[in-house]
């Protein structure tokens, strides 16, 4: 089996999102173009090249008028975005440029560039009706698998370098299906961060369920532990373990599901690097005694104590965040 038949098959339903080529090598127009490159090393090399445009100490406001980012005219109108991205790929995933304001006067350049990262994924299997239970009442149905199991992802990301400055990030997430979408997303459970633009942007722009937590996260060669407790001090969970033999896996771009103004959107994260793919059984999830619902959801996924069937790691890791498009 080849690298990339590996790599889907270790991301079911996920492989090919978003690839289309031709598009000029310049500025951010370079970072939506996705021809493959030689190696792993040369991945790494362009998105370094690609995104050395600014450090993360940049303001994006500063970024606009400087004209590395083009803000979306008003209205309709997209032929500026059109410049850049297939209309096609605009109209279905939602790839544009814009400038947002916050509620709180901060502005907000998409996609938000991560610069340096670290991140690793951990793939569960769970029932589906636990899955369900926790996509609730969305309309989205768990993918099921063809051991007739669900996929739960818990997604450990620690943002050194970022346009909104370094915060860290724990994921839970059900890989979904929607009417009349035939690609699946992640839908997004819970996504605790550690500071307040993080929280803000995430929960106004996309309606990621977001809330402001304390998370650490070490690494010592392939050990890596996660630790996430509430505002109160309170235990949510842990993930620890050590990472086993691992094959290299090509960037795989990342969909995720949101209910924002009780409306679900599905939006679009272009991964620029590759990923590290190893077995899981050298990890384990505990769930803690908080009482903030995640612990709750946590535990309704019968994950607790559980091993994931797959893990995948990159440092760096280098992404775009666009904004979403709503269903």
């Amino acid at each position: 089996m080849d690298r990339k038949a590996f790599a889907d098959s270790l991301n079911p339903g996920r492989a090919g999102y978003l690839r289309d080529a031709g598009l000029p090598r310049r500025g951010l127009a370079a970072a939506l173009q996705t021809a493959p490159a030689d190696g792993a090393a040369d991945l790494v090399a362009r998105a370094l090249e690609i995104l050395a445009q600014e450090t993360a100490r940049s303001r994006p406001a500063q970024a606009l008028r400087r004209g590395e980012i083009a803000p979306i005219p008003p209205g309709p109108d997209k032929s500026a975005v059109k410049s850049i991205v297939p209309a096609a790929r605009v109209e279905r995933h939602g790839l544009e440029i814009q400038r947002r304001v916050l509620s709180d006067g901060t502005e907000c350049a998409l996609p938000i560039r991560y610069f340096d990262v670290q991140c690793l994924v951990a793939t569960f299997l769970a029932g589906p009706e636990r899955a369900a239970e926790l996509l609730g009442r969305t309309g989205l149905q768990p993918v099921v698998q063809e051991d007739g199991k669900a996929v739960v992802r818990l997604y450990c990301i620690e943002y050194r370098k970022s346009d909104i400055g370094p915060y860290n990030e724990v994921g839970l997430t059900v890989l979904a299906q929607a009417p009349d979408e035939h690609e699946p997303a992640d839908f997004v459970v819970d996504l605790p961060v550690t500071t307040a633009v993080a929280n803000r942007a995430g929960r106004e722009i996309w309606g990621y369920n977001k809330f402001v937590a304390a998370i650490d996260i070490e690494k010592r060669d392939k050990t890596f532990t996660m630790v996430l407790r509430d505002s109160q001090n309170g235990l949510i969970c842990t993930f620890e373990g050590a990472r086993g033999p691992s094959v290299p896996a090509p960037p795989q771009d990342i969909l995720t599901f949101t209910i924002h103004d009780r409306r679900l959107m599905k939006t679009a994260i272009r991964v620029l690097t590759p990923f590290l793919a190893s077995r899981g059984d050298g990890f384990a999830l505990k769930v803690g005694t908080s009482t903030h619902p995640m612990t709750s959801r946590l535990r309704t996924a019968e994950i607790d104590g559980a091993q994931p069937v797959l893990v995948h790691y990159a440092d760096p890791f280098q992404s775009l965040l666009f904004p979403g498009k709503t269903l």
